[in-house]
């Protein structure tokens, strides 16, 4: 009720053999998740290990927010396999399903593309091409995907 914690279903429509199906749980208050885990500056937060969890976890709140101000609701997914293969969110566009991965790092790296590709395997034609947030500058496409800054959150028209 208090929009503290955010429960992000699987989607488990038959996308591999075994998958996960517990929801992941998100702190949607990042500056108050960092505080919890004792940063207290924000030059801390750039070599802390839960970094790339709370780039994550902004991120998905975004979406969340993006999602009520367009008076649609939150109806957000991630799909994990049992081998730890897992695309960060998923969400229906159409008929078809848009993945996004999430990576905080500032430079992009070609294997962040790896779960993007395996999932978009086992969806076939009702996968759209991947999304890569990073915490980079640039947007571009590569691979077939679109490699999108996470400054681009706040201007993109086609987010969810």
């Amino acid at each position: 009720a208090s929009y503290l914690v955010w429960r992000l279903p699987p989607y488990h429509r038959n996308f591999g053999k075994r998958l996960v199906k517990t929801p992941k749980l998100y702190f949607l208050d990042t500056g108050l998740a960092a505080a919890l885990l004792g940063i207290r500056e924000a030059d801390t937060l750039g070599i802390h290990a839960q970094r790339g969890a709370l780039f994550e976890t902004w991120v998905v709140s975004e979406l969340i927010k993006q999602r009520f101000d367009a008076g649609r609701p939150p109806d957000l997914y991630f799909w994990r396999d049992n081998t730890g293969n897992e695309v960060d969110v998923l969400f229906e566009s159409g008929t078809r399903l848009q993945p996004i991965e999430i990576k905080s790092g500032a430079t992009f790296v070609r294997e962040w593309l790896k779960a993007l590709h395996r999932w978009q395997g086992y969806a076939g034609d009702e996968s759209l091409p991947g999304w890569l947030i990073y915490g980079g500058e640039d947007s571009y496409r590569r691979e077939q995907s679109e490699i999108r800054s996470w400054r681009s959150l706040a201007t993109c028209r086609d987010w969810p």
